[in-house]
């Protein structure tokens, strides 16, 4: 019963951290905010999401190409979820792990074994920076408490 939340909370940390990533290697995103552009400093970015799992997994350019669609169909769901006004932040948040859940598993069926270990690995040190940084932001009675 406990799975649900950690799986949901593994994914949201890895958008974030994808984003964190992102926003530290690009110039393209800090550019668009100065012009005065909306910018998400967590929103994902498929080419650069595509381009460090390249490097860090060495993924095959076969790989590569399959990859890259799903990263991007899911920028695009990402981005209408964020922008759909109607939903109430508890619905788009059960969509948006969810939508994170079918990424990760079209992901994976791309990877090999050996990829997919190491991917796991990375998400799972992802969650924990996510939590640490949660931790250093929450207020001092709700950390004695958890």
């Amino acid at each position: 019963m406990n799975r649900l939340p950690r799986v949901a909370a593994l994914m949201l940390g890895l958008v974030l951290a994808g984003g964190a990533l992102a926003q530290q290697t690009s110039s393209p995103e800090s550019a668009a905010s100065e012009k005065g552009a909306p910018s998400r400093a967590h929103a994902p970015n498929a080419q650069q999401q595509l381009q460090r799992m390249t490097k860090q997994l060495q993924l095959s350019s076969d790989q590569q190409a399959k990859l890259g669609p799903i990263l991007q169909q899911r920028d695009q769901q990402v981005q209408a979820l964020r922008s759909d006004s109607s939903l109430k932040p508890a619905d788009r948040r059960a969509k948006m792990m969810g939508l994170m859940q079918d990424t990760n598993a079209q992901v994976d069926a791309v990877l090999t074994p050996a990829q997919r270990d190491q991917l796991k690995a990375m998400r799972e040190k992802a969650m924990e920076r996510a939590e640490e940084r949660r931790a250093q932001h929450a207020p001092a009675s709700s950390r004695s408490s958890g």
